[in-house]
């Protein structure tokens, strides 16, 4: 309400209303409800026909062990021998089958013909070794593009925002933008084309004799990793560009009078006044990876799913389960929510630091 009063007496009610509902609007339709209604769906299993057959197999069987065990008693009845079996213990064994009998036809009489949903963490939990392992070599992979980004990029900054000219550092600045002008479709395609078996590189290589053959650059990870790094490396400069212009020459140059080594000087003050700027990069940067599809179906080969949204993406569209994919989805959207608090974390930062 203080706040709802305090845009009143500046903007006037028309207007504060106005940004009142823009950003009711965009809080509730962007970031709200799309996870809200993602998240109601990942707990919603279907028992489906399939289920159903299983169900009526497993009381199939039962009923032929039932059979086998009447007939079994009946011969100790009749005074033949058994095989070590007692009477009394047959008959317990056929209570507990005919009770796992009535347990089977009681779940079939409660289900009909078509599929029923039940509220679960079934989706979550059935994640095979398979999807696992794509999962996580997915996180893997996506630090390893943050890593190789930020070492990349920080000395690159660190020429633009220190070193170099107003003039040098605007024609920097538009060499590295002018490729994004382009789709990043198009951008993947290009590398495609660069790491073919037939591409450009090797053929560089060929031509200069460092290989004799070509070299399968598309057939595991390293395309991918070359493509995100390549496809969001920007998004590790300007974060960090933005913080490392702010610093004051002024401390550099006390710094460098005083003796500290340029080690010193980047580990002492550059670093940790561009910490909010290094943590925003690497969470964008992550997130990027971890999130994209474009990139690992194009350079990720013909050896299947490479990436996990590519796993997200099969589930929706080919295998038309919504809800293993929407739980796969909110899965990978809190392990990178865990890495935005771990890097916030470990930067030692504060969520008014990043958003600045």
């Amino acid at each position: 309400m203080t706040l709802i009063r305090s845009l009143n007496s500046t903007y006037g009610r028309i207007v504060a209303a106005y940004i009142v509902a823009c950003c009711t609007l965009w809080i509730v339709l962007l970031i709200v409800l799309p996870q809200a209604i993602m998240a109601d769906y990942s707990f919603w299993h279907e028992v489906t026909s399939a289920d159903r057959a299983t169900l009526e197999n497993n009381l199939e069987k039962q009923y032929v062990d039932l059979q086998l065990m009447d007939l079994k008693i009946k011969r100790l009845s009749g005074g033949e021998e058994g095989e070590g079996e007692s009477l009394a213990d047959l008959e317990q064994l056929r209570a507990s089958l005919a009770g796992e009998i009535a347990a089977i036809e009681a779940q079939l009489a409660g289900q009909d013909d078509g599929p029923r949903q039940e509220y679960t963490f079934k989706n979550y939990t059935n994640l095979g070794e398979r999807h696992l392992g794509i999962f996580l070599k997915t996180l893997v992979a996506s630090a390893v593009v943050t890593i190789v980004a930020l070492l990349v990029c920080y000395p690159v900054v660190y020429y633009i925002a220190k070193c170099a000219t107003p003039s040098r550092a605007a024609l920097i600045i538009l060499g590295l933008v002018v490729p994004y002008w382009v789709n990043e479709i198009l951008r993947t395609f290009a590398w495609l084309m660069i790491l073919s078996y037939n591409g450009l590189l090797n053929v560089f290589l060929q031509s200069t004799g460092l290989t004799e053959s070509p070299i399968l650059f598309l057939s595991g990870n390293s395309g991918v990793l070359v493509g995100m790094i390549y496809a969001y490396i920007l998004f590790m400069v300007f974060p960090i560009y933005n913080t490392m212009e702010t610093l004051d020459d002024n401390q550099l140059d006390a710094a460098r009078d005083l003796g500290a080594t340029s080690w010193g000087i980047h580990r002492d003050i550059i670093i940790p006044h561009a910490k909010p700027g290094i943590a925003v990069g690497c969470i964008m940067t992550f997130m990027l990876s971890a999130g994209s599809y474009a990139v690992p179906a194009i350079l990720g080969g013909t050896t299947g799913d490479v990436w996990f949204t590519q796993v997200i993406y099969a589930q929706f569209m080919t295998s038309r389960n919504w809800n293993v994919g929407s739980a796969y989805s909110i899965m990978l959207l809190l392990v990178c929510l865990g890495f935005v608090l771990l890097v916030m974390r470990i930067a030692r930062v504060r969520l008014q630091d990043i958003v600045r």
